[in-house]
C-alpha cells in the first residue's frame, strides 16, 4: 500500500535543489508574465504558483524576488504578488535607451567582428529567412532577439550588454506587439530587409551605417509598439 506523505514529512531540499526550483520558476514565472498568460495587475498567489509549477512555496517566492528585481513583479506580500503594470512613459524611456544601445553594439560589432561572430549572425539570419518565408511571427521574433543578442556578443563590451539586460525587462511583454499585431502583407518581409541591411553594414565593417540602420530599427518598432500599447493598455487594465 502507497501511503502519501504531506510536505512536512518529505525531506528538506539542499542548497542547490532549491537553487534549481527557484530557477525554474523564475524562467516559468517569467515566460508567463512576458506571454501575458499572467496580465498586467494581476494579482498571482504563491500557493497558486507551488501548485502550478508543482513545487513548495520557497522557491516561488525566491523567484518573485528576482521578477521584482527585473520591475516584472510589484506589491509583494506574504500572500502572493501583482504582475507590474505597464506604464507608457516607461516603455517610452526604455525604447529611447535601448535604441542607443543597439546603435551602439552595433557600431562596435562593425569594429571588432570575428569569424565566429559572423558565422553565429548568418546562421540566426537564415533561421529568420526561413520563419519569414513561413509566415511564423513567433519563430521570427525569437531568432530576432538571438540576433541582437549575438551583435551585443560581437560588440565585446561587457557593460553594455549588462545594462542590455536591465532595461529589456521593461520592454518584453510590447517588444513584439507591431509585428504580431494584425496580418498586413508583407510585414516579416519588410522587417528582413532592414535586419538584413543592417547586417550587411556589420559585415562590410562599416559603423556608421552599422549604428544607423540598428537605431533606425528600434526607433521605428518603439514608435509602433507605443501607437499599439497606447490603444491596449486601456482597455487591459479594466480587467483586474
Amino acid at each position: 500500500m502507497t501511503t502519501v506523505t504531506s510536505d512536512s514529512h518529505r525531506p528538506a531540499p539542499t542548497r542547490n535543489e532549491n537553487e534549481d526550483l527557484a530557477t525554474r520558476a523564475y524562467r516559468e514565472i517569467r515566460r508567463a508574465i512576458i506571454d501575458l498568460a499572467f496580465q498586467p495587475g494581476q494579482q498571482i498567489q504563491e500557493q497558486f504558483l507551488a501548485q502550478w509549477l508543482g513545487t513548495s512555496r520557497t522557491p516561488v517566492r525566491e523567484a518573485l524576488k528576482r521578477l521584482q528585481g527585473e520591475g516584472l513583479i510589484e506589491g509583494m506580500s506574504s500572500r502572493g504578488a501583482m504582475v507590474a503594470q505597464v506604464s507608457v512613459s516607461d516603455i517610452e524611456n526604455a525604447y529611447q535607451v535601448i535604441e542607443l544601445i543597439e546603435g551602439l553594439a552595433s557600431r562596435l560589432a562593425a569594429e571588432r567582428l570575428t569569424d565566429n561572430g559572423a558565422a553565429q549572425m548568418r546562421a540566426c539570419l537564415g533561421k529568420m529567412e526561413s520563419a519569414a518565408i513561413e509566415g511564423d511571427q513567433q519563430r521570427w521574433v525569437a531568432f530576432d532577439a538571438a540576433l541582437h543578442d549575438v551583435i551585443r556578443a560581437c560588440a565585446a563590451n561587457a557593460k553594455l550588454d549588462h545594462v542590455a539586460h536591465i532595461v529589456y525587462p521593461t520592454i518584453e511583454r510590447v517588444r513584439n506587439m507591431y509585428l504580431l499585431d494584425g496580418l498586413e502583407p508583407n510585414r516579416l518581409g519588410n522587417a528582413m530587409e532592414t535586419h538584413r541591411a543592417m547586417a550587411d553594414a556589420i559585415f562590410a565593417g562599416d559603423p556608421d551605417q552599422a549604428e544607423a540602420l540598428t537605431r533606425a530599427i528600434f526607433r521605428h518598432a518603439g514608435e509602433n509598439n507605443l501607437r499599439l500599447l497606447k490603444q491596449w493598455i486601456v482597455p487591459l487594465r479594466r480587467q483586474f
